[in-house]
């Protein structure tokens, strides 16, 4: 079962150690990233960034998904982690049960297609396609909100889409 989908650009770091995985128990993080899951240094820098005790998988998107549509993986807590809003959008179009999604950090670095983005949040900012993603990815989850961290608030990205 999917505990927890969340787009962060960094995809596992400190927040996701020391904070997510507490709060949100799994017992295993699956990465859904192209770059991450057909490159072996990326791969492993993240599998050795992730908290011992969980096991983890660095996966393409289209691995991921079928990965996640293995009848096993219902039998398990995921942490599912994306690293763009395109990559969110196809896993929550072709993967059931992602019911919570949360974005952390995402659009803070120079757009590599040139595009304008807005500061939406301290964390994240968005361009109007972005947005535009995201908004289709609103319509399919029931709980979606910006949420750099556990402790602080959430805010719901309907929201910040409707500005």
């Amino acid at each position: 079962m999917i505990k927890l989908c969340r787009l962060d650009d960094r995809m596992i770091h400190g927040q996701i150690v020391t904070k997510w995985s507490r709060v949100v128990p799994v017992d295993r993080i699956i990465v859904a990233n192209d770059q991450a899951g057909s490159n072996p240094i990326i791969a492993k820098s993240l599998l050795m960034a992730a908290p011992g005790n969980i096991k983890v998988a660095v996966k393409t998107v289209k691995d991921a998904v079928e990965l996640l549509h293995n009848p096993k993986a219902s039998a398990h807590d995921i942490l599912l982690i994306v690293a763009n809003p395109q990559d969110l959008l196809t896993v929550v179009e072709q993967v059931e049960g992602i019911h919570r999604v949360n974005i952390g950090n995402w659009g803070l670095l120079e757009a590599s297609d040139g595009k304008q983005r807005e500061m939406v949040s301290q964390f994240v900012a968005l361009s109007e396609d972005e947005k535009a993603i995201l908004a289709k990815v609103n319509e399919k989850v029931e709980d979606f909100v910006l949420q750099v961290t556990p402790d602080v608030s959430a805010i719901k990205v309907s929201s910040i889409l409707r500005k």
